[in-house]
């Protein structure tokens, strides 16, 4: 999940590249033909379809099957991912009035689920969705950055619509920005930007049967069971230089047994020798998968640009003495140990990871081999007058692995003296109950990747206090310093990308003196395949996990 307040930016390379012990774009990557079922086993459920709302990875890597967006990353492994390509637009937008005025027009031949073909007006109205009070979840970018957007409250209160979206013609649409944003056209690849017809729009109702613009449409969906997308005949791949779309149909099992998910795809037989696992493999699974040759041939491993932490809530936890003794505590070897050991990535000392243009290397609050130091975290504690301790809860989702890392925390802060209760909320729910400021508690197992690649999408959206919401806040730390605001301001208007990075690395330092997140994990997914599957990769976007779009089947 993510947010941004830049005003110059510019999309920058620098990732880590996405490889394979079965080769660089993952194991037999050639060989896919057009048909069959591809099964995906996925532990979680799936927050939000809506794409005003979608704004979680997993549901972002789902949801480019659906629908289109102006633009999109390119389907490919290593830092070729992390380029934003066309897709409804015939190009990656065209800048004028210093980059305040972007202009996109629409190729010829894109087409609803029913034959229709997709508009400008489409567009327009699907970004005007993602301003009602009623879809909070989703990115902030359209009232942040498109005149007029602060007064705005969507079409439901307001069908007059936005004025600074126009269309002229049904394949041009035309934003009028409050501020130059020199990566306008990396922002439209976002599911905000995903084009809702007005007649089959059904408000909150929409989340469970978007209208497809891609090369699927949604057969049926089942909450925390099963999502089955069948093929839209309607979609055109010559207008499509991303999505394959071989499978006939996509099969999504949810909230499945993370054990029983290893289990089946290690065996590989029946239908699941046509699966993949959406989530990396579970601790348990990993000497087995790595010592047996077969099955270490279907394991892809992606690297990423995400970081995973904790999050202290510091308005309930107001005493630095108290977050920088949580930081200390923390044990990031055994946290990294409940995802699966070193095969799931390095352990994190800094917010911004080494994969990110700019990041700068610290270790602000270390401990021997990353395993806490419970001492330091004791004295810190008594010079906050809490040295008899203290009780706090945690928020974190209610699964095998959410658990898991919920009790590492609960394990670490406790030789520390902190007592730490654990709140389990369910993945459909997650991010929207610690996104609610009300609802949220003390700490947060969290993460985060950026939009696009480079800071700008990283510090601002996680540290703005003028961006906390009461509903849909990615500021989980809900952490507010002046200070650091007017340093993103600041950094917002350099004109030097280089310079740009480099002030946002030191930003970072600055802001982890204040302790409002402990970085644990810099990611990395190792994930599972079926013998059946082909064209398997992890994509930096989607935190190193498979990207959907290009896998088919060889038989």
């Amino acid at each position: 999940m993510r947010r941004g307040l830049a005003a110059a930016l510019v999309v920058v390379g620098g990732l880590t590249g996405c490889t394979s012990t079965g080769g660089a774009a993952g194991p037999a990557s050639a060989g896919a033909v057009r048909g069959g079922t591809l099964h995906v086993l996925s532990t979680l459920d799936l927050e939000h379809l809506d794409p005003a709302r979608a704004y979680v990875t997993s549901t972002q890597d789902v949801g480019r099957l659906v629908y289109r967006t102006l633009t999109t990353f390119a389907a490919a492994p290593g830092p070729a991912g992390g380029v934003v390509v066309p897709d409804l637009a015939t190009d990656t937008g065209r800048p004028s009035d210093g980059a305040k005025t972007w202009t996109f027009t629409l190729k010829a031949g894109v087409k609803y689920e029913d034959g229709r073909p997709i508009t400008s007006a489409d567009v327009k109205y699907g970004v005007e969705r993602t301003f009602a009070p009623e879809l909070p979840e989703g990115p902030p970018y359209g009232r942040l950055w498109l005149a007029g957007g602060g007064a705005y409250h969507g079409p439901y209160q307001d069908p007059g619509g936005l004025a600074s979206i126009e269309t002229p013609n049904d394949r041009t649409v035309v934003f009028h920005l409050n501020r130059p944003v020199a990566d306008f056209g990396s922002a439209v690849s976002l599911p905000m930007f995903a084009p809702v017809p007005k007649d089959k729009d059904t408000g909150v109702s929409y989340d469970s049967r978007p209208f497809s613009s891609g090369p699927y449409k949604i057969a049926s969906f089942e909450p925390k069971k099963r999502l089955t997308l069948t093929r839209n005949t309607a979609w055109d791949p010559a207008t499509d230089s991303v999505r394959k779309g071989l499978p006939d149909q996509v099969v999504i099992d949810l909230n499945l047994d993370s054990a029983v998910v290893d289990q089946r795809l290690v065996a590989g037989q029946g239908e699941d020798a046509d699966a993949v696992a959406m989530e990396p493999i579970g601790p348990a699974s990993v000497a087995r998968v790595v010592n047996d040759p077969e099955v270490k041939q279907r394991l892809v491993t992606g690297e990423s640009i995400n970081t995973r932490f904790l999050s202290v809530n510091t308005r309930r936890v107001p005493d630095l003495r108290v977050r920088q003794a949580i930081a200390y505590a923390l044990d990031k070897d055994a946290l990294r140990t409940t995802r699966g050991g070193p095969i799931a990535g390095q352990l994190a000392t800094t917010l911004l990871p080494p994969t990110l243009p700019g990041s700068a290397a610290e270790d602000p609050y270390p401990s021997p081999d990353g395993k806490g130091d419970p001492a330091k975290a004791k004295a810190l504690l008594a010079e906050a007058g809490q040295a008899t301790g203290l009780t706090l809860t945690l928020d974190t989702v209610a699964s095998a692995g959410g658990k898991a890392q919920g009790e590492a925390v609960q394990a670490a802060l406790a030789r520390a003296g902190i007592t730490v209760k654990i709140n389990e909320i369910s993945s459909s729910a997650f991010y929207s109950t610690v996104g609610n400021t009300a609802q949220e508690h003390d700490l947060v197992i969290d993460g985060w990747t950026p939009d696009w690649p480079g800071a700008s999408t990283y510090l601002p959206i996680l540290f703005d206090g003028r961006l906390i919401t009461p509903e849909g806040n990615n500021n989980r730390a809900q952490y507010d310093s002046k200070p650091v605001e007017a340093e993103l301001d600041r950094l917002a208007a350099v004109g030097d990308p280089a310079a740009a990075q480099a002030g946002y690395g030191e930003l970072a330092k600055r802001i982890m003196q204040d302790a409002p997140v402990v970085p644990f994990l810099w990611d990395k997914a190792a994930v599972l395949v079926g013998p059946n599957v082909a064209g398997a990769y992890g994509h930096t976007a989607f935190v190193g996990r498979l990207d959907l779009v290009s896998l088919g089947l060889r038989k």
